[in-house]
């Protein structure tokens, strides 16, 4: 055919050339063509008035439905990452009397961390500070995710606003901390952005067609729920009140209660070694009390701990009643919170109980009678945690017969209280991290009666990491298989 196309003039022969041949004929000569796909006959094209160009057309319509038909017939690709994958986690998912707890894996594994980010911080809603961190027009945080970093502001109308922490012209990380800012400045070619992330100023850069409006920043979608300002990077997830469940009554209390109107009294940063997960786990349940918290036992005893669970994507108990022991967090050393009947039940009040939540992924709440602490956790690596305690107070719980002297003493006291408990817990998840890198433990049972909390959440952790969407667990969830799979 080469032969042919040279005698006939249409191209020189490439071998007499001493040059590759044009692309056309290359592709012609060399491509096997798919049944289904329009073909080239060499003869019938001679007898025409056929330019190179022309067959060249040809031949990449021909290619473009080859690429195609490839595509479409090419299989669905195959997950690699175990961690993705449901059997993975058969063992937790049995019912709560013979499952086994997580895979040892997730709190130390590199390929289980690199799967969590991508499932859950990349997908999911997730809590980063409290409302009061944001107060004044132009109050900044900067939050580190793994690999991604975020910046969240308030603008002039008291209004959040959260964006990827990426310059969009070369990449660079805006900023390091947080502050009170006018603009975010891009430290490279300062670029600027107002507190909305529109891009405001870009010196020296000539660009007649460049449209500012087509590069401000990446946004990232913000809430407020609990008085907590929640995160979530992928803009077509549900919203936050969906994740949560909060449709139900008991979420819905949680959201009444006056978190915005309490005072920061006190808040510390922790850099643990040990996963998130830990800590979590920790925290929901009260087996380990005599043992770890001797003093935090007299006050909520372990006998008195009862469960306050509604439907929803979250883990809820209390104490009742609390037991004066005391301590300085008795009843009598302050005012109930002001609105705390927001969230009595029938059988709880209040003013005597001790309310125990944990949002999910990643903050911790306890409301006790006079006062608040939260926990909340972000992943710092592998088997490493950045937790930030927040211990918060309403102004009205204060005593008339208090002065500013005594209530603050008092107030530091708390404080001092809190820490002390959250260092004993921040001492044996230590231990725990260290324990479940041994490869003779292949995971734990759980005690039906007091960590049926952790069961709930530990498939909560497996619903993300397999992008399960069940719907809100009801109350009692202690079979997942056949509660969850079956409705």
């Amino acid at each position: 055919w080469l032969k042919n196309l040279s005698a006939s003039g249409a191209v020189e022969h490439p071998l007499t050339a001493m040059r590759p041949a044009p692309r056309a004929l290359r592709l012609v000569a060399t491509r096997s063509f798919s049944s289904q796909s329009p073909t080239i006959d060499p003869a019938a094209s001679l007898a025409g008035n056929l330019t190179l160009a022309s067959l060249d057309a040809q031949i990449t319509a021909v290619e473009r439905r080859n690429r195609h038909l490839e595509r479409a017939m090419a299989p669905a690709p195959v997950e690699t990452n175990r961690f993705k994958l449901p059997e993975t986690y058969a063992a937790t998912r049995k019912h709560l009397d013979f499952a086994l707890s997580l895979t040892p894996a997730a709190y130390h594994d590199p390929d289980y961390y690199k799967a969590e980010l991508e499932q859950l911080w990349e997908k999911k809603w997730f809590a980063v500070e409290h409302v009061q961190a944001f107060t004044r027009h132009g109050d900044t945080q900067v939050v580190d995710v793994g690999k991604n970093s975020y910046i969240v502001t308030m603008d002039r109308h008291g209004e959040l606003h959260a964006f990827h922490n990426v310059c969009r012209h070369r990449g660079s990380k805006l900023c390091t901390s947080g502050g009170n800012k006018k603009r975010i400045n891009c430290p490279y070619h300062h670029w600027s952005y107002n507190l909305k992330g529109e891009l405001v100023g870009t010196p020296f850069f000539d660009q007649p067609h460049f449209d500012r409006k087509l590069n401000s920043l990446f946004p990232v979608r913000v809430e407020v729920f609990a008085g907590l300002v929640w995160l979530c990077a992928d803009m077509g997830a549900r919203p936050l009140r969906e994740q949560l469940g909060a449709q139900s009554e008991g979420l819905q209390q949680v959201d009444k209660f006056p978190f915005r109107d309490m005072a920061v009294v006190g808040a510390k940063d922790y850099h643990v070694n040990c996963d998130w997960k830990l800590l979590a786990e920790n925290f929901l349940e009260y087996y380990h009390l005599n043992a770890v918290h001797p003093e935090l036992a007299e006050y909520s005893t372990p006998e008195q701990h009862k469960g306050n669970q509604f439907p929803g994507n979250y883990v809820g108990y209390c104490t009742n009643p609390v037991t004066d022991s005391g301590s300085c967090v008795d009843l009598t050393e302050f005012h109930p919170n002001p609105g705390g009947e927001v969230l009595d039940t029938e059988e709880y009040r209040s003013f005597e109980t001790a309310f125990f939540y944990q949002f999910f992924p990643n903050v911790s709440v306890s409301v006790f009678p006079n006062f608040v602490y939260s926990l909340i956790c972000l992943p710092g690596g592998p088997g490493k945690t950045i937790e930030k305690m927040t211990v918060l107070q309403h102004p009205g719980s204060k005593l008339a017969s208090d002065s500013d002297e005594q209530y603050k003493a008092k107030v530091a006291e708390v404080m001092k209280f809190v820490s002390t408990v959250n260092q004993q817990d921040v001492d044996i998840c230590e231990r725990v991290g260290l324990g479940v890198t041994q490869a003779a433990y292949p995971g734990g049972v759980f005690s039906p009666s007091m960590e049926g909390t952790v069961y709930r959440f530990q498939n909560l952790v497996i619903d993300a990491m397999t992008g399960a969407e069940p719907g809100p667990y009801p109350p009692v969830m202690v079979d997942y298989e056949n509660t969850m799979t079956r409705r």
